[in-house]
């Protein structure tokens, strides 16, 4: 693989459908149990304390065990023998998942009891009903209560079990505490106050705007605040007894060590606000040992407090009023240590962590707004990276890659992981949503003082991807999978509106969002040139309509046999080519060789045995470099299919098979070494010479498109520059020549280039001579995020991507802060084709995203599966 291929490396992930499940599961019911061999641990609990209890099978005294942790991971004691030996086959054959409320604990020595939660999916909830019915363990509340197990069937709970706030109190008989939709609501109303800080000018030389400066003022605040971090108050002391204790309000636990204070969070402004320039302000600014420049207060009329109805601001009000008494009666923290700047003498460098095609931007941004020399920055990549750690954090600034992270994650003497750094910065920090990445490990085992997540899509799917996050910031309590999923997740999941406003009240807490229409007193946030986008209708040209059609409507016959035949899930791999092939067609029919035969061959033998060897090197023959591979999320390497028709590096199925874990990562099949295959078709094609463009050429009706909107384009004026976007790079390939003909110049950016020709080609398409090129092939999966465009103005999106927030970011490439013309952008569609069907997906998935951030459950996945491939093939 190409050094400058950026790889997002994944364990294995054979847990991944498990704690899915465990997201989605639902309350079967309560039992109470008694937790013991109290006096033998240290762990503490107190009165209505969420605790953990986990497995362990290798208990040398009772092979049913079942541990109690508290939330700091201290082991309080057991589950009492004779009940943990009726839950533990539920652990085990994962028929049920448990939950711990202890309601009753600070006053405890040999023994105390704890309610357990029983959650399960809503299929298997009935055999959990009756397995603990046998052993006469009656629960109480969940189905049971609803009377859904009497009545028969493994239906769901009702929406009024879904909607049971079991996660948050303690005990029925314990004082009514606030809940914790109460404690979310508190945080969302936190710090409305603005305010600014310039940066330090004998290091940062361009003048920050004002939203620049606004997040340089809240960073510094984060970073320096010794106060307790979100959802821990004080508990002043009470009689005799004189030491000051500190609740977590979200799960009850106690201890008399003062929390440690979060440092850090998440910049998720939108894109081309200029993140980039406000984090290296920070670390120009809050230095050890500087003196910091005054803090601005900055009076603001909030426009959404006064667009409320007076119901709710009086609400608003009261509530504020009344958190205020609270803190007042001593509840919170009234007098926080003083703020704490960086010490000078203690760990000075910057880390920051981004895509490789990212690097060159931060480089370019350090260069422009930088004085030089005034940092020390070095850049931790390639083979003559530095080696030893006291030298590498010698420096004010190091620059590495995601690439890099997860090579250096096996290497205990790694210099990367032996640095005690002073901050730690993840740029797109959205490519560490998956916690089984060894990126992402080794970004929450660095060791740092301050920690930044910076991206302008924290959320791309639903709120799973904020854990990593939680992770990354060393976020107690919900750094851990079990309190993220009791309070975050399953609300979400379940549907209940309290999931959505907990989301909302985590991240206003923890993070800084402002959006190109952000409006301050009635003024935009920035005052960017307008964005203009028109779908530009491409009719194909009889020769490609024709095959086109042809094969549509043999892809029509394969997938509607799936459908009858239930299969469909089962050939998922099999109607994704049938989906990459027709939108390959509306581009160039030499990109799509070949027919539906060889597909409908391999779906015909593929059912439930092993395909032919000639059918899948054919298959993998006709993919061509368009089509990721699912592990590095990258084009192949030296590419191989399986015997269930996936397609992966060769180099990822193999270290993933590695690890004992003899199954597809993608269908969870049964698959070895022997089960993989090679094209010959594609070495003989190799070999003789052959691009692997499809073996067509000529001209199509998207190239002509393009070159009659670059013709205008350069009639009107001969400055102005295009980006051309398409996600296939065999379609950009195409498009030199024409463009050749055509006497345009022009440079190209996709996967598999070095970082030093990416650079080059960046450099020569942002000159302003007259020789210059102006156009710009740009690969989306290689260069969608980081990079700085705006020395153009119009865009080209040859063809429409499955994720409209994919294509958004592109063109923000281009409409970002610097941009001084209108940006036109052209989405270039096939009409009468799977490409305009492809935007009202795009519609839905828009709406979608803006209404729900849960994950829907299982079986509602694969019914929207398959309607979007009725939708997508008029089935």
């Amino acid at each position: 693989m190409s050094a400058s291929q950026e790889v997002v490396e994944v364990e294995d992930d054979s847990g991944e459908e498990e704690e899915e499940e465990e997201a989605e599961a639902i309350l079967v019911g309560c039992l109470t149990v008694n937790v013991v061999g109290l006096r033998y641990y240290h762990g503490t609990v107190t009165n209505g304390e969420m605790v953990q209890l986990v497995r362990e099978p290798t208990n040398p005294y009772d092979s049913n065990a079942i541990r109690v942790l508290n939330i700091r991971g201290d082991q309080v004691g057991h589950v009492e023998k004779n009940k943990a030996m009726h839950l533990a086959p539920l652990v085990d054959q994962n028929l049920a998942f448990l939950e711990g409320i202890v309601p009753s604990g600070s006053k405890n020595a040999y023994r105390m009891p704890c309610q357990v939660h029983v959650f399960s999916k809503p299929a298997l909830a009935p055999a959990v009903v009756d397995h603990l019915d046998y052993f006469g363990e009656r629960l109480s509340g969940g189905l049971l209560e609803e009377g859904a197990h009497e009545g028969g069937g493994g239906g769901r709970a009702s929406s009024k079990t879904s909607k049971r706030k079991v996660l948050a109190g303690a005990a029925s008989s314990a004082p009514k505490k606030p809940s914790i939709d109460d404690i979310f609501e508190d945080l969302a109303l936190d710090c409305k106050k603005r305010q600014a800080m310039e940066p330090d000018s004998s290091i940062v030389k361009s003048e920050l705007m004002q939203h620049q400066k606004e997040a340089l003022a809240w960073m510094i605040q984060r970073e320096n605040s010794s106060a307790l971090p979100p959802f821990w108050e004080i508990q002043p002391p009470k009689g005799s007894n004189t030491t000051t204790m500190y609740m977590n309000t979200l799960t009850n636990f106690t201890c008399d060590k003062r929390p440690e204070p979060l440092r850090g969070g998440i910049l998720a402004d939108d894109m081309g606000l200029g993140k980039t320039l406000a984090v290296l302000a920070l670390v120009a600014t809050n230095r050890p040992g500087a003196v910091l420049p005054p803090v601005v207060d900055i009076a603001e009329e909030l426009e959404e407090l006064e667009e409320q109805p007076a119901a709710k601001k009086r609400k608003t009000t009261e509530r504020s009023k009344g958190r205020d008494k609270k803190a007042s009666d001593s509840g919170s923290d009234d007098h926080p240590p003083p703020p704490c700047v960086p010490k000078a003498g203690g760990p000075l460098a910057t880390l920051v962590v981004c895509p490789l095609s990212v690097l060159s931007n931060w480089i370019g941004q350090l260069e422009d707004h930088t004085r030089a020399g005034s940092l020390n920055v070095c850049v931790f990549h390639g083979p003559d990276r530095i080696k030893n750690a006291k030298k590498l954090a010698s420096h004010d600034l190091v620059f590495t890659t995601y690439n890099m992270l997860a090579s250096e994650w096996n290497d205990r003497n790694s210099a990367l992981r032996k640095v005690h750094w002073l901050r730690l910065v993840l740029d797109e920090a959205h490519l560490v949503k998956n916690p089984k990445a060894q990126q992402t490990k080794c970004a929450i085992s660095l060791n740092a003082d301050r920690r930044w997540a910076v991206t302008g899509t924290p959320i791309q799917n639903n709120a799973k991807d904020l854990f990593s996050l939680m992770q990354f910031l060393h976020f107690e309590p919900l750094s851990e999978r079990t309190f993220w999923n009791r309070t975050i997740q399953r609300p979400l999941t379940s549907g209940q509106p309290a999931g959505f406003a907990r989301s909302q009240g985590l991240m206003s807490a923890i993070s800084l969002r402002r959006t190109k229409e952000t409006r301050v007193n009635g003024k935009k946030l920035v005052d960017l040139p307008p964005k203009i986008v028109t779908v530009f209708p491409v009719d194909l040209t009889p020769n490609d309509r024709a095959i086109y059609d042809k094969m549509e409507r043999d892809g029509k016959d394969i997938i509607l046999k799936y459908i009858a035949n239930g299969t469909m899930t089962k050939n998922y791999a099999i109607v994704l080519q049938i989906i990459l092939r027709l939108r390959q067609l509306c581009d160039h029919s030499s990109m799509c060789p070949g027919s539906m035969d060889v597909l409908a061959a391999l779906g015909a033998e593929n059912q439930g045995q092993i395909a032919s060897p000639e059918l899948l090197q054919k298959m993998l023959a006709m993919i061509g470099d368009d089509f990721d591979c699912p592990i590095c999320l990258s084009p192949p390497v030296t590419a191989i299919i399986t015997r269930c028709a996936h397609v992966f590096c060769r180099r990822c199925i193999e270290k993933t098979l590695e690890r004992d874990k003899r199954q597809c990562p993608m269908c969870r099949g049964d698959l070895t070494i022997s089960d993989i295959y090679t094209s010959n078709v594609g070495k003989e094609q190799e070999e003789a010479g052959n691009d692997g463009d499809g073996g067509g050429g000529g001209s199509s009706a998207k190239i002509t498109a393009l070159l009659s909107i670059l013709d205008k384009t350069r009639a009107k004026d001969p400055s102005i520059k295009t980006v051309v976007f398409s996600q296939f790079s065999s379609m950009l390939k195409l498009a030199e020549a024409p463009l050749t003909q055509a006497g345009y110049k022009f440079v190209k950016l996709q996967g598999g280039m070095s970082a030093k020709k990416r650079d080059e080609a960046m450099e020569a398409f942002k000159s302003r001579s007259k020789d210059s090129p102006t156009v710009f092939l740009l690969s989306l999966k290689a260069a969608g995020v980081g990079l700085n465009l705006v020395s153009a103005s119009n865009v080209v999106m040859l063809d429409p991507w499955w994720n409209p927030a994919a294509e958004e970011q592109a063109m923000d490439r281009v409409h970002r802060l610097g941009q001084t013309r209108d940006v036109h952008v052209f989405r270039l569609v096939a009409t009468d084709s799977i490409e305009e069907r492809l935007l009202q997906m795009q519609e839905k998935k828009r709406a979608y995203a803006q209404i729900a951030l849960g994950k829907e459950a299982s079986e509602e996945r694969r019914k929207q599966c398959i309607q979007e491939v009725r939708l997508l093939m008029q089935c």
